[in-house]
């Protein structure tokens, strides 16, 4: 069977969320990612899957809608054990990626945003969406509360993704 869990995220990256021209710098957008790990037994094809947060509102009451960070395609799939690293930032800035986001990961995808998309202030509840051959459809989801430590890894612990370590410190 296929499945996959949100396994690991880092939602708020070391710097200023903005420069002096209102943009995020490349290398910090690459430095916000979430990590999706087969944990099931049979291979995951990228171009079923879709990662998706929550949206809240300006008093981070929670508003009920999705927003899609990142939707897979191609032919290439995730083994049994993999685990793929899906960053914020755009592929033509992967040059500019820290080590500690680089890591030791299986797979990298970039959601080709020019701008955050994981919530700091509200916390976030991020899901992973996929459907079998069949056309049966699963999903996993984890959540992080508000204001997490900039450079924060958040590793998975039950349903939440919790602060075990910091990067780039």
């Amino acid at each position: 069977m296929t499945q996959l869990q949100v396994f690991r995220a880092k939602p708020n990256p070391i710097g200023k969320d903005k420069t002096t021209g209102g943009v995020p710098k490349p290398e910090q957008l690459l430095g916000e990612w979430v990590d999706i790990q087969n944990i099931g037994t049979e291979t995951a094809p990228f171009s079923r899957m879709e990662l998706s947060h929550a949206l809240y509102g300006s008093r981070c009451e929670v508003t009920g809608r999705r927003e899609a960070y990142w939707t897979g395609s191609g032919a290439s799939s995730l083994e049994p054990g993999q685990v793929i690293r899906i960053y914020t930032g755009q592929k033509a800035h992967e040059s500019l990626m820290s080590p500690v986001d680089r890591g030791d990961v299986a797979w990298r995808a970039f959601a080709e945003r020019s701008n955050f998309v994981l919530n700091n202030q509200c916390g976030d509840v991020i899901s992973i969406a996929w459907h079998d051959g069949r056309g049966n459809r699963y999903s996993d989801t984890a959540s992080y509360r508000a204001n997490q430590p900039e450079g924060a890894i958040l590793t998975r612990v039950g349903n939440e993704l919790v602060s075990g370590m910091s990067a780039g410190r």
